[in-house]
């Protein structure tokens, strides 16, 4: 996965007009995971007020389920706009 995340993040660099169709097949809980610990310990609740510890509770229900989302199209993202 690493290898992957590393030449995407080239050729983002280097060809500054390629289209990125898709990124989703990338997504898997392994990835997840990784990003999930690298939160800060004491970072603030989300858009959906869901904190880093309250997700942490059921975490690997919750990184299956954001998974199947990811992977079935059904995942949506609320953003905020400051």
């Amino acid at each position: 996965m690493e290898t992957k995340l590393l030449r995407i993040a080239e050729k983002a660099r280097t060809e500054a007009g390629f289209k990125f169709t898709s990124l989703y097949h990338l997504m898997n809980e392994e990835l997840l995971r990784g990003c999930f610990k690298r939160l800060r310990k004491k970072a603030v609740a989300g858009i959906d007020e869901v904190t880093k510890e309250m997700y942490a509770v059921n975490l690997e229900a919750n990184l299956s389920k954001l998974t199947e989302e990811l992977r079935g199209g059904q995942a949506r993202f609320n953003v905020r706009v400051a």
